[in-house]
């Protein structure tokens, strides 16, 4: 039968007792069972929480210069211009993501192995590029498989979701006194353990169930690529993330520089994850306050504020009630980000959508904020960066509230509700 055959026609419609096969696939689901996607982004987001305080600092200590640290930092973000959309974008045209999570997860593994061992920049380099190829489209999958177990409860994927925030809480509040006792280089093999628990868990969880989804082919791919919704949002996104590479680069090192140790780095990034961890605990009730395009606005509007109070605090309390804001720069951006990109597009190709969001978000957005930074921080200062990273945010704001359609009205699903089967 031609690919194309049904594509006229809905195939989602809860009411029909044996829905037609005509122009479907069986699709891999991997997994599907709340309680291991919660242990995924806890595992996942521990391995966060140790490399992104101190990955810095420890390439400080290895000799190397601002200019190749905002290099290093910018590869990552690089790479996760174009990984995570092909990833995702190829587990949506082979319907084998769980195959393809399951082996980038093991990889991200093996791959955070060299980064405590790479004392120059090529090594250093090498090995960031291929933790980031297998690394980046890792939550892309797991936010499509989250909100696909949940179904009609996008609200829910908070609940889910939290368990990262408090894996990285529990490393960001632990890594800083290990880090002072083991040292940064040992305390970096953390990263590498917490990948392969994710490998674990995403080992133990893995599913046999298949669900029916119409086949996708490049035309959709391009199609996506075309929303112009989403082509709106990703784009706000992107310059609120920009803002952020100054801050996510060199945060650490400018508390030290203030006189500040690695614990108190440490705690001050684990009360930024807090306050996000309180955002996600009241989700559900926020989502019945108002709709995720005005929580949207809500968390890129507070990107400049942040920026701004960051660009005058030096003193330890004001500098802990800053990190409080990014339960709205993270945890309300995000969440009501990845809620509305879920709807912009039909099921079937919401994997390809999340692989676009963060392409763009994480990739292009964090690309531009990190080199800038690194190459601007000694020159100009935190201070001068912080105000740039206030006005970059800004025009995402306006982009979004100016050029954002008002409505968020549904699309059609590809997939066969409730139709599952084994494997062909």
């Amino acid at each position: 039968m031609p690919r194309n055959a049904c594509r006229g026609r809905s195939l989602s419609n809860p009411r029909t007792a044996e829905p037609s096969n005509c122009g479907t696939v069986l699709a891999e689901t991997h997994l599907n069972d709340t309680r291991y996607l919660a242990a995924y982004y806890f595992a996942y987001f521990v391995a966060v929480g140790v490399f992104e305080p101190f990955l810095t600092p420890l390439w400080r200590e290895f000799g190397l210069s601002s200019a190749e640290i905002g290099l290093l930092n910018a590869i990552m973000p690089g790479v996760a211009t174009v990984a995570p959309f092909f990833w995702t974008a190829y587990a949506d045209l082979t319907r084998r993501g769980d195959r393809i999570f399951l082996w980038t997860t093991w990889l991200s593994a093996l791959s955070a192995c060299a980064l405590p061992n790479a004392q120059r920049f090529v090594p250093a380099a090498v090995g960031v590029f291929c933790l980031a190829v297998f690394r980046t489209p890792l939550i892309p999958f797991a936010n499509s498989m989250t909100l696909r177990a949940l179904q009609d409860r996008p609200q829910g994927y908070a609940g889910i979701r939290l368990w990262g925030t408090v894996g990285y809480i529990c490393a960001a509040v632990a890594s800083g006194p290990v880090m002072d006792w083991l040292g940064l280089r040992i305390g970096m093999y953390g990263v590498a353990a917490a990948m392969l628990a994710c490998g674990g868990v995403a080992s133990a969880g893995r599913s046999r169930e298949r669900v029916r989804l119409a086949p996708v082919g490049l035309r959709e791919i391009r199609e996506v690529m075309r929303n112009r919704r989403l082509l709106v949002l990703v784009a706000a996104t992107g310059l609120a993330w920009m803002s952020y590479g100054p801050y996510g680069t060199f945060y650490t090192i400018h508390l030290e520089r203030l006189g500040f140790s690695r614990a108190f780095a440490g705690a001050a990034w684990a009360l930024a994850a807090g306050s996000e961890l309180v955002v996600m605990l009241l989700w559900p009730r926020m989502c019945g306050w108002a709709a995720p395009r005005t929580w949207l606005v809500v968390g890129l509007t507070a990107h400049p504020v942040r920026w701004l109070l960051s660009s005058v605090a030096h003193d330890p309390l004001f500098l802990l009630v800053v990190q409080l804001t990014h339960a709205f720069t993270f945890g309300v951006f995000y969440l009501a980000a990845v809620q509305s990109v879920e709807r912009l597009v039909p099921d079937g190709l919401r994997t390809t959508a999340q692989g676009v969001f963060a392409s763009v978000t994480f990739g292009v957005g964090g690309l531009v904020g990190n080199g800038l930074g690194g190459l601007l921080y000694e020159v100009t200062g935190m201070t001068a960066l912080y105000i740039a990273a206030a006005i970059v945010s800004g025009w995402g704001t306006f982009l979004y509230v100016v050029a954002a359609p008002r409505d968020e009205q549904g699309t059609r699903s590809l997939s066969v509700n409730g139709r599952r089967g084994g494997r062909p």
